[in-house]
């Protein structure tokens, strides 16, 4: 950058000269003197202007949920022309790390450090929790600079389109931006909701308003980014435009007529194309030798098996299992994704235009990047409707074309995110490279040429601010509004685009539990959610960059020194984690005291959880792990220890008779029979229970209240009056066995199916793994009978045919029966929500005798005999 130096006109000389000749001639003194300073405010000016125009613009795009290999100019089959034309005119890296998720990636990618030093260490939130620090505000704090208040003060004029995702009190316009337009609250929207979308400063008139029936955000992000280039070309100034696309994140949702050219690709289904992708990545350059291996199907993470879509802890299906409804229907949310990253490509095509038209193309710096890998939730069918409420909706002839237009909301789900990461294991969310590796392309032909290269040092998104500031001349502030700036973790990635080195350094990750530490080619990594008991994993990436081959047990004192180091690194930055301990599912958090907590493995196991508490001993929670679904809480009501163990929704409660005072110890005990609560050393309680806890539950272990949804039959947090001196909760591997209570079981003509989860799939088709209507089944964790039957829902337009939904009553007995609710046509349970229920006929054999059940309605809300 060209800089000016100004004269100093140095008036001591001047007088001194005048005096030297006997002459005081102030006139023409103050004339040299201002003659001098005019000719110096000119040159300076001139300068300035020159300095300016060789300081080139920047735009930033960032995708949302893209993956690794989504992009044509990564290897993906989607038509992204124009995002292709600015790598073959730049460089791509292959080795960019982002945080995992959509807001501490851009929390990192705004600051210039790690989520946790800029305040979103894992999300946003209202109420962030005063235990876990400073790392977990849930917005970014005041010890960090964004890359508008570091480019503003160096002359530009900053733009932001588009999803922010750093919490609305600390907007875009309070944190520098000068202009905004699109959403600040939450982490996606429906695209076509024109009303949801604002124009900040909220004095500012929205300059692009289509109509409501016209409306689609990623067309209307395009256009304003286009406005406000348009504006900082006119200010005279450089300028930076940060365009936040909210595509391709859920909902997936683009006009049908996009997507529709895709309908065949998709329809080839995951497998093929996983491996197309592998073969034009090593076409391409990117896989450069055989450190690079196409992984297997990745695992669908643990979760509620309706959330999961039955594939909970199982990798995701081969594509030529599924029939071919599922496949078209998949196909289509595939296809409608694809239309959404080619919305994105149409509108850097438009910027690049622009930009050639006004002879501003060659020195506008270019930088496109994803926020994280692609997006698994939460099962390889994908979801409708809300995220995480367990709907999913198999579309059929003419509803295909429905998918991703006005009033839909749907996910692609987890094998299309596995396509979407090609060829690395897992997803965002997770550590290991298919959650955090990023696609990185820079374009700007004055400042590095066009040399059309992969840059293969590793780096982070946390680098991009380092990298303005150095093509900006910009300076990093030490404080902001009188508060400490955290000084920067980046590194410049100029020097790497012109084809220098980067030194190697340790880059450290976090989220929710998942961790990893990469030092030089060395790569240590811990999952979360797996069927398995976890442990730290060790890769090579030089010779194993997906990630296949853990050398754990080849090589522990590295192990041990990687795992040491990530803790340095994460008290450092202000993570908040805890040990990971046997048995356990690997995920933490912090208990209302503070105390690192470990999440215990407890699905399908026998527990025992004691807790010593003292202190106001009248209400609250001690300990509790699960939610609204599952999960156990040990807690006081009126003074009152009470054990309540949630199965399914439903809640069996133990109370002890009497208030308690003083230093208490409790230990409560579950089994596939019954359930027990003691106090001290006093006898304990006994009461019958309602089975093993089926599923691993989402809801974390939390100590002291109950954080999230409800485990227990109270509204949460329910915070404890007490004190938690210490806790345990400990669990054992259970066979999948009766419990010790004989009961004969009768014989059932043709056999009895013995499905044992009731979350299995229930179909009228007996050749399809399902059943005839109705179905007596043995349940070995609640030892109960259970009955399946078709039931018709007068809420439900289509769910008149045989077998869906199905009703469920059960029994311990064959006598007492009692109704639990519906199993729907993929499994899910759910509540009874009228009278309008018919049970079909059927037969029961029992014993000696036979039991017929003719068309009445089952008992509803308590136990009764049933008619025969």
């Amino acid at each position: 950058m060209d800089r000016t130096v100004v004269p100093v006109v140095n008036m001591r000389n001047e007088v001194g000269a005048t005096q030297r000749f006997g002459v005081v001639d102030n006139t023409a003194r103050v004339l040299r003197v201002a003659i001098a300073l005019l000719v110096s405010i000119v040159a300076f000016q001139v300068g300035t202007v020159h300095a300016a125009s060789d300081r080139p613009n920047i735009i930033l795009i960032l995708a949302d949920d893209l993956g690794y290999s989504d992009l044509g100019c990564y290897g993906g089959e989607i038509d992204t022309p124009n995002i292709d034309a600015l790598a073959a005119d730049g460089v791509r890296f292959t080795q960019l790390y982002n945080s995992a998720r959509c807001c501490p990636s851009r929390a990192s990618l705004m600051t210039g450090l790690y989520p946790t030093q800029a305040g979103i260490g894992d999300f946003t939130t209202n109420k962030p929790s005063p235990q876990r620090g400073p790392g977990y505000l849930g917005r970014l704090n005041d010890r960090c600079a964004t890359l508008a208040e570091v480019l503003k003060p160096a002359g530009y004029r900053c733009f932001y389109v588009g999803k922010w995702h750093m919490h609305p009190d600390t907007g875009p316009i309070k944190r520098g931006f000068g202009e905004f337009y699109g959403y600040t609250r939450g982490h996606s929207h429906d695209q076509y909701d024109a009303d949801y979308y604002i124009r900040l400063p909220e004095d500012h008139k929205k300059e692009i308003d289509p109509p409501a029936d016209q409306f689609y955000a990623t067309d209307v992000f395009n256009d304003y980014a286009i406005e406000f280039i348009n504006q900082g070309q006119q200010s005279g100034k450089p300028w930076f435009l940060f365009l936040g696309h909210s595509s391709p994140h859920f909902p997936v949702q683009a006009p049908a007529s996009r997507a529709d050219k895709y309908d065949e690709v998709y329809q080839r289904g995951w497998d093929v194309l996983r491996e197309e992708r592998f073969e034009r990545m090593t076409n391409l350059g990117l896989v450069d030798g055989d450190h690079w291996h196409l992984s297997p199907r990745s695992l669908v993470p643990v979760d509620r098996d309706d959330i999961a879509n039955g594939f909970s802890g199982q990798q995701n299906p081969a594509w030529d299992s599924l029939d071919q409804a599922r496949q078209l229907d998949l196909a289509r949310r595939m296809a409608v994704f694809a239309a959404m990253v080619e919305g994105v490509d149409s509108g850097v095509g438009r910027i690049v235009d622009h930009l050639k038209q006004t002879d501003d193309l060659d020195n506008t710096l270019i930088l496109f990047l994803s926020d994280n890998g692609a997006c698994y939730e939460w099962g390889p069918f994908g979801f409708d409707d809300t995220s995480r409420k367990g709907t999913t909706v198999l579309r059929t002839g003419d509803e295909l074309r429905a998918t991703g237009g006005r009033g839909t909301h749907q996910s692609y789900g987890s094998a299309w995110s596995n396509l979407g990461n090609t060829p690395f294991r897992l997803y965002k969310h997770f550590t290991h490279e298919g959650g955090i590796s990023t696609p990185f392309i820079a374009h700007w032909p004055q400042g590095i040429g066009k040399p059309d290269k992969w840059v293969r040092d590793p780096a982070h998104v946390m680098d991009v601010m380092p990298t303005l500031i150095e093509v900006a001349g910009a300076e990093y502030p030490a404080k902001r509004e009188g508060n400490e700036v955290t000084p920067l973790e980046g590194t410049s990635l100029l020097p790497a685009m012109r084809g220098e080195g980067l030194a190697d350094r340790t880059i450290g990750f976090d989220h929710q539990a998942a961790h990893a530490i990469r030092q030089g080619e060395w790569k240590a990594v811990y999952a979360k959610r797996m069927p398995h008991e976890l442990t730290w994993e060790l890769y090579n990436l030089a010779e194993d960059r997906c990630e296949l081959t853990d050398l754990a047990k080849q090589h522990p004192d590295r192990l041990q020194q990687m795992i040491a180091s990530w803790e340095t690194w994460a008290r450092r930055v202000g993570v908040i984690w805890g040990s990971a301990k046997p048995g356990s599912t690997g995920r933490q958090t912090v208990d209302a005291t503070g105390t690192q907590a470990t999440q215990p493995a407890i699905a399908n196991r026998p527990l025992t959880i004691e807790v010593r508490v003292e202190g106001d001993l009248s209400d609250g929670v001690a300990v509790a792990q699960g939610g609204n679904q599952h999960g156990f809480a040990l807690h006081f009501v009126d003074g009152k220890p009470t054990f309540d163990v949630r199965v399914r929704g439903d809640v069996k409660r133990l109370s002890w008779d009497r208030k308690v005072s003083g230093s208490v110890k409790l230990k409560a005990t579950l089994t596939a029979d019954r359930m027990t609560l003691q106090v001290n050393d006093e006898d304990p309680i006994v009461g019958p229970s309602k089975g093993l806890i089926p599923v691993q539950p989402v809801d974390d272990l939390s100590i002291g209240f109950d954080d999230r949804t409800a485990a227990g039959d109270y509204e949460a947090p329910n915070r404890f009056t007490g004190k938690v001196i210490g806790h345990r909760v400990h669990s054992t591997e259970s066979d999948d066995t009766p419990s010790s209570q004989n009961h004969s079981k009768p014989s059932v003509k043709g056999g009895k199916r013995q499905l044992g989860n009731v979350t299995r799939p229930m179909f009228a088709d007996p050749h399809y793994n399902g059943s005839c209507d109705p179905e007596i089944v043995w349940n070995a964790h609640e030892n109960e009978w259970f009955i399946y039957y078709t039931a018709r829902r007068a809420t439900r337009e289509s769910a008149s045919y045989v077998g869906t939904p199905l009703g469920v009553i059960s029994s311990p007995d064959l006598l007492n029966w009692r109704f639990r609710g519906y199993c729907a046509f993929d499994g899910r349970k759910g509540t009874p929500d009228n009278a309008d229920t018919h049970w079909a006929p059927g037969i029961i054999v029992r014993a000696t005798s036979c039991i017929c059940l003719p068309r009445t309605r089952p008992p509803r809300t308590r136990p009764g005999e049933a008619t025969g």
